[in-house]
């Protein structure tokens, strides 16, 4: 039986500031944030994602100049736009009892990295990284906060622990995604223990998207070129060509909606896995 999804203790509305900004490769940009009570964030590794809290209402600009340093938006002139939501939330349900006039606008993200805090090292305070899948299929404002927001700029995020669940004695694992997964992919790989077997397939629009991912030398990684296809269809029909791998023990889906459902019926109708050993997530329609 696979285990449940793990959880932050206490999760809470962090501020934050962007402090860095670097591409990773094409498609993907690399963000840095920071703040003084960034530290109380609890790193889980694998594929722990979060709620990034970005400012709505008015231009850029606008918005940082609005702020003037007060994360809560509190203090902001009458007609300027009010960036982020009242620090007091704790999660998403506290934010949709709050008024759409307050509500700031919401993207997820997986975590890259952690730095905690440590002036000997250079960092007054913690530091955390995450990837912006930013091609040009498509487009809105959190990528046009990713791509354009000054250094400096506000926001704030709410930790939602992890999705990836195997079962503890796990030994053979099949993860699967599109572009949108490959952060999580990655960071689960890169904890993975050395005795994992297993199969891993991405799907590209871009292979020059492709990058090293560290992980355990029986892991095998597949990368397919969309092309033309629909969203999906070739991480989908390549998995349907290999079938899955004879000792799975638990499988990790996640890109859009179409495609996970699609592979968790596959595995599950036709390959006989189990459905408490198959995490599926969509993240897309």
């Amino acid at each position: 039986m696979s285990v449940k999804r793990m959880k932050p203790d206490h999760a809470t509305t962090i501020p934050v500031t962007l402090s860095a900004r670097a591409e990773v490769s094409p498609s993907f940009l690399r963000l840095t944030v920071t703040g003084a009570d960034l530290d109380s964030y609890q790193p889980m590794g694998a594929d722990q994602w979060f709620r990034l809290f970005l400012p709505s209402g008015g231009g850029l600009a606008a918005d940082v100049a609005g702020d003037t340093g007060n994360a809560t938006g509190t203090g902001v002139g009458a007609g300027e736009p009010r960036t982020l939501p009242d620090m007091s939330l704790r999660s998403i349900a506290s934010y949709t009892l709050t008024r759409p006039s307050r509500r700031p606008l919401i993207r997820n993200y997986t975590t890259v990295d952690f730095r905690p805090g440590d002036p000997a090292a250079g960092r007054a305070t913690a530091e955390l990284d995450f990837d912006v899948y930013v091609d040009d299929s498509h487009e809105g404002p959190g990528l046009t906060w990713a791509r354009d927001a000054p250094l400096g700029s506000a926001a704030a995020l709410l930790d939602e622990g992890r999705l990836y669940a195997p079962p503890e004695d796990s030994t053979c694992e099949l993860l699967v995604g599109d572009e949108s997964a490959l952060p999580a992919i990655a960071g689960i790989l890169s904890g993975a223990p050395e005795t994992m077997t297993g199969l891993v397939v991405v799907e590209l629009g871009n292979t020059n998207d492709i990058r090293d991912l560290p992980r355990p030398s029986g892991v095998e990684v597949v990368w397919t070129e969309r092309g033309d296809t629909e969203p999906g269809a070739g991480a989908l029909a390549e998995v349907r060509r290999r079938g899955a791998p004879a000792d799975l023990s638990y499988a990790y889906l996640a890109g859009p909606s179409s495609m996970v459902t699609g592979l968790r019926r596959f595995l599950v109708r036709d390959c006989g896995v189990a459905k408490d050993l198959v995490s599926f997530t969509g993240y897309w329609r």
